[in-house]
């Protein structure tokens, strides 16, 4: 099995050309790759611009400070969980504890030593995996790997919102396993968890690139998707049925999957995520009583 090594960035953001050039040959070294920025007003963007695994910043730059470089970036709710590690030359108690204060994962002092500076960054780094880790799991179903109950929740308020700002429609679709309790009680319970899995999978490679997808309960999904009206998603909604239904189950020939499907739309009215959810959940349940394995609007 091929091992896949994927390298650790970091962004130096530092107005010194000779600290930028330590840092970088130090870090390059190690096996990282190094992005640099000069200005502590372009930090917030760097960070957005690069991705980084980890920020170094420097506390004293002329044009805007590194603790307030530092605020811009913890401000920034996209931003906020990137480690940042403050480099100063300053030794002064309250600058360190202003920079903890502010947000800040650790602080080295200039002039820095090449194996301490080498250990903090590593252990920042592994902190930073561990708790985006702990972020995922918090936020995603364990066995589809989709958004869980309260994520899609936030994601469809905050897509809505979205939707309100710029006058575009969301579409909201109520996707049902049609009689799973069956699957269940006559293949047993290991396959049902094979088919969620499976649910989860075909979901997210169909639904991805159009918003985001989560178990609502059981064996019940919701899917928000911008900027389809109705008969768009309605459309979305039927090739993603007649993909389900099309499914092989290796082990289990003769098995056949069907999906039911409730579309709701936001156009530009009154509605609220629980009011849109309400009414794709009615859709559904009138998919289900026309005789299932289809798409009600």
């Amino acid at each position: 099995m091929p091992y896949f090594y994927t390298m650790h960035r970091v962004l130096v953001v530092d107005d010194s050309e000779l600290s930028v050039k330590a840092l970088r040959r130090t870090l390059e070294a190690a096996g990282y790759a190094v992005e640099s920025e000069h200005r502590g007003t372009g930090a917030a963007e760097a960070v957005r611009r690069h991705h980084p695994d980890l920020v170094l910043l420097d506390i004293v730059m002329p044009d805007r400070t590194g603790l307030e470089a530092l605020g811009d970036i913890k401000a920034d709710p996209e931003l906020a969980t990137t480690p940042v590690i403050m480099v100063t030359s300053r030794t002064e108690a309250e600058d360190v504890r202003a920079a903890l204060d502010g947000g800040a994962f650790d602080y080295v002092r200039k002039p820095f030593e090449e194996l301490e500076i080498l250990a903090r960054v590593r252990s920042a780094i592994r902190v930073g995996e561990y708790e985006e880790r702990l972020r995922f799991l918090s936020s995603h179903d364990g066995l589809t790997g989709l958004c869980n109950h309260m994520e899609i929740l936030s994601r469809l308020a905050r897509m809505l919102a979205e939707a309100a700002r710029v006058r575009r429609p969301l579409s909201v679709l109520m996707v049902d396993i049609d009689h799973f309790k069956l699957v269940n009680d006559r293949r047993g319970h290991q396959f049902g968890d094979v088919v969620l899995r499976r649910m989860g999978e075909i979901l997210d490679a169909h639904f991805n690139a159009l918003g985001a997808a989560g178990r609502y309960g059981g064996e019940e999904f919701c899917v928000a998707l911008r900027n389809l009206d109705g008969d768009m998603a309605v459309r979305s909604a039927d090739a993603f049925r007649k993909l389900v239904a099309g499914l092989d189950w290796p082990g289990h020939e003769g098995f056949a999957l069907t999906v039911s499907v409730g579309v709701a739309v936001y156009e530009g009215g009154l509605e609220t995520a629980d009011t849109i959810l309400a009414q794709a959940d009615a859709a559904l349940y009138r998919a289900k009583d026309g005789g299932r394995d289809r798409v009600s609007r």
